[in-house]
């Protein structure tokens, strides 16, 4: 029990984050897309496409999260499938001209984000956190 605080701060973390998220999506009028949302395009973003299953690994979701949160996002449309070329089996996710229209909002938002933080920690302590947090949960894959 002695390290349980970690894990209450990672949540207070995560919630304002969460908060400055939804914030700047319903100034937006972005009132369809929720953070959980936010990984995924942001994949999207930096490839350009992907299969489910790599979309799945880079965010760190099981796939049938996935496809459930993909599958919100092709409804409101963000996303779309197309055939994989390479593999006529499968199917490539990618942003239509709306998703792809998001990435100034979400450059903004992200600025926000950095801001947050920024206030509150020298960029020696910004860089040793994001360290100590990449060693205990693994590190992030959302580029190309």
């Amino acid at each position: 029990m002695q390290y349980h605080s970690i894990f209450a701060y990672a949540s207070r973390l995560r919630t304002l984050g969460n908060e400055i998220i939804v914030s700047g999506l319903n100034q937006r009028g972005l009132v369809d897309i929720v953070p959980s949302h936010g990984d995924i395009i942001h994949v999207l973003l930096c490839r350009g496409s992907c299969s489910m299953s790599e979309l799945a690994r880079r965010i760190g979701r099981t796939k049938s999260t996935t496809t459930v949160l993909v599958r919100k996002l092709e409804q409101a449309g963000y996303v779309q499938r197309e055939t994989n070329m390479a593999d006529a089996r499968g199917v490539l996710l990618s942003l239509t001209d709306q998703g792809l229209a998001l990435e100034p909002a979400f450059g903004e938002i992200s600025d926000t984000l950095d801001s947050c933080i920024r206030e509150r920690l020298t960029e020696a302590e910004i860089h040793q956190l994001a360290t100590l947090l990449a060693r205990c949960v693994g590190p992030l894959d959302f580029g190309k």
